[in-house]
């Protein structure tokens, strides 16, 4: 394998957008620095959300432990953003904690423009007073990184970390979303029936990493806004469920649906998730919540935040309900998966180890 030689802090983050495959906008990249330098997991999260305590505490504890399980012996946190945070980044304040809890040495960095600085560091000779002009091709004299071939992931707690979405993508899938919406009331059970048949396609194209276009994934956002339609699409991540999801969309298979989510609780019948098959729910989950304006995200956060508890994952389960509830109040599905987070009901197949 092939890596590049990066000198210096300032030579790192001016490789993170061609890392990432685009530059971060208001967002915390976390590095994973491995043994001999060597750059391991990328992170990337919104910035917004490190900045709500009942968010970030669980955002962090989930990304220290993705950290953990990479090996990283040290972490490079960089927070993007236009804010005045020369004196101090509360977003990477926020962080710190928990992941200095399981790696030695943290740094913080902030990128404002084409300057870079640590914010708080008050010593001309490493933060002038304007920051730094990140490199352009020749590097400044520092630590040697070893920059490692890898492929970009994300942590659970923020699905839509790895998709750079702008607010151009998100009106034109929201105006697309309402056109859909509009042909809601014309044939309910028939407008289901198609937004499930969209879910379906898109999870198929998921799968082989090929995600729905713009107005695709407006559709299928205001799709799932429809409680039957989302309420199928949790019942079809079930194996062998397909009969029960159609049923839920015309309201036939109510009384069914307990059965199905006993695969959820139950110690004798539950089993974990298929880690294969989840990662291509969340990738497409992720990416409509990414084309999503924050009032239309509590169905793809709070399944998310399904199936992060399904795999064990509380921090990040929590994380999700947090920011489910920032999009939308009260929200019903949300509330009572928060319930039995509190009441500290684990998936069945924790239970039993299988």
């Amino acid at each position: 394998m092939e890596s590049t030689c990066l000198h210096g802090p300032g030579g790192l983050v001016a490789a993170l957008p061609s890392l990432l495959g685009y530059r971060p906008r208001e967002s915390l990249v976390i590095v994973s620095l491995r043994a001999h330098g060597e750059v391991g997991v990328l992170l990337r999260v919104d910035r917004a959300d490190c900045l709500h305590p009942d968010i970030a505490v669980p955002l962090a504890r989930s990304l220290a432990d993705y950290l953990l399980k990479d090996g990283a012996l040290g972490a490079f946190l960089v927070s993007y953003t236009d804010d005045d945070v020369r004196l101090s980044c509360p977003a990477l304040d926020n962080l710190r904690p928990a992941i200095a809890e399981v790696v030695d040495e943290v740094e913080g960095w902030a990128v404002v423009g084409e300057r870079y600085f640590s914010p708080g560091c008050a010593r001309e000779s490493c933060c002038p007073t304007k920051g730094r002009l990140l490199p352009n091709g020749a590097s400044p004299p520092g630590l040697t990184v070893k920059v490692a071939a890898m492929p970009h992931r994300h942590a659970l707690a923020s699905p839509d970390s790895r998709f750079d979405i702008d607010e151009a993508a998100r009106r034109r899938a929201a105006r697309a979303g309402n056109r859909w919406w509009g042909h809601r009331d014309e044939d309910p059970v028939a407008w289901r029936q198609r937004s499930f048949a969209l879910w379906g396609a898109a999870l198929k194209g998921a799968r082989s990493d090929r995600l729905p276009n713009g107005v695709e994934a407006g559709k299928l956002i205001e799709a799932l806004q429809d409680r039957r339609v989302r309420d199928a699409v949790l019942v079809s991540l079930m194996p062998g469920s397909a009969r029960v999801a159609l049923g839920v969309l015309d309201g036939t298979a109510d009384e069914e649906v307990s059965g199905v989510l006993r695969t959820l609780l139950s110690p004798e019948e539950g089993f974990a998730p298929d880690g294969v098959a989840v990662s291509a729910v969340l990738d497409l989950l992720g990416w409509l919540t990414a084309h999503a304006r924050v009032s239309r995200r509590a169905p793809t956060l709070t399944l998310c935040a399904v199936l992060a508890w399904w795999e064990g994952d509380g921090d990040s389960c929590r994380s999700l309900l947090a920011k489910a509830h920032r999009a939308e109040p009260g929200y019903r599905l949300a509330g009572l998966l928060e319930c039995t987070v509190l009441a500290g009901i684990d998936p069945g197949w924790k239970r039993t180890g299988r």
